[in-house]
């Protein structure tokens, strides 16, 4: 059985459009800028976050199929163009042809509290502008990048809080290996917004510095892949954490998927954690610190550099991974948790040197 290799990767986040900003700044493990949002996002004046710079959707796709359209897809769609501007027609490339799977935590918070407010606002409750009624959709982003750039394979939304990148990564293997695919674009996003921010207040208290992006990789089966592999996806696990209980569970998905990958845990290379915070983060970095020496732990960047950026946690880490330099033949893991309860790790082989993001 073929395992499945990423073949190009792109993103938009706080460091800018495309994935050489991105990989710069891990590289340089510099901070991205945080900055006072626009006054409508949040009702605290004094909040911040990485946002990425200067993004409207208007002004980065065009008027043409944007209007209303939430700021998610919006990253989204520009992180799939920005994917494809570089591999060449997806729509027209076999019978099966291109999927698309996305993680996300449940869709545009923000796109589900304006339509509300309009419908309890208006003269009746129907009474909503048809521009926001596709927001409600939590498969939004993906339908709509899928639309606009001509994908015609599978179509996927997956939710899993912060593990939503490695699940999508899971389930674009899982099309692959079935057959219902000739390659798939896979990876996660969030937004930055009023609503996310009260909701992660109310969780989390003030402290959280709140990011946003959109990360995707181009996944294709290793025996039949077009373009140079950058990274084989030897294992995905993902489990829930019962009664709290974050550090046995992880450790158990690690084992499981060092197993699978048939490595042992003395050959990681490099290990990057979610750092989720509470709990959650805290017992995920005891994991590592108990199977991993300190020059694995901190070879590549940290996620942090670019604030909490919640379903996209999964995508970024990868990207990390994938813009570090070292020698092809790396093995790497990355672990994520969600306060929730969820816990995942995949684990790579790196194949190529990092110098090519």
């Amino acid at each position: 059985m073929s395992t499945a290799v990423i073949t190009a990767w792109s993103a938009v986040s706080p460091y800018g459009t495309g994935r050489d900003p991105l990989a710069a700044g891990l590289r340089a493990r510099a901070e991205a800028p945080a900055s006072a949002g626009p006054e409508e996002w949040t009702a605290d004046p004094d909040a911040t976050a990485r946002v990425v710079p200067g993004f409207e959707v208007r002004d980065a796709l065009g008027k043409a199929g944007t209007r209303g359209m939430d700021r998610l897809t919006g990253l989204t769609a520009v992180t799939v163009r920005e994917l494809l501007s570089g591999t060449g027609p997806a729509g027209e490339d076999g019978e099966l042809g291109t999927g698309l799977v996305l993680g996300v935590a449940s869709g545009s918070v923000q796109g589900f509290m304006e339509f509300t407010k309009s419908s309890l606002e208006g003269a009746s409750p129907i009474d909503v502008s048809p521009s926001k009624i596709p927001n409600m959709a939590m498969n939004r982003a993906a339908s709509a990048s899928a639309i606009r750039h001509r994908l015609k394979g599978p179509n996927t939304t997956v939710a899993a809080g912060r593990l939503s990148g490695l699940v999508a990564l899971d389930q674009a293997r899982r099309l692959l290996t079935d057959g219902r695919a000739e390659r798939v674009l896979a990876g996660s996003a969030e937004e930055y917004s009023a609503t996310r921010a009260h909701l992660t207040h109310a969780a989390h208290g003030t402290g959280v510095v709140l990011g946003e992006g959109c990360v995707m990789f181009l996944l294709e089966s290793g025996d039949a892949a077009t373009g140079e592999p950058l990274a084989e996806v030897l294992a995905v696990h993902h489990r829930v954490a019962p009664d709290g209980d974050f550090a046995g569970a992880l450790t158990a998905a690690v084992r499981a998927a060092l197993t699978e990958a048939g490595v042992a845990a003395g050959t990681v290379w490099a290990a990057v954690p979610g750092e989720a915070p509470g709990a959650a983060g805290e017992q995920e970095l005891r994991v590592h610190e108990e199977l991993f020496p300190a020059e694995v732990r901190t070879r590549a960047a940290s996620v942090a550099l670019l604030g909490e950026v919640a379903a996209a946690t999964g995508a970024y880490q990868l990207a990390a991974l994938l813009s570090e330099p070292g020698e092809p033949g790396r093995v790497a893991l990355v672990t994520t948790t969600d306060p929730e309860g969820p816990v995942g790790c995949a684990v790579l082989r790196l194949l190529t040197d990092g110098t090519d993001a």
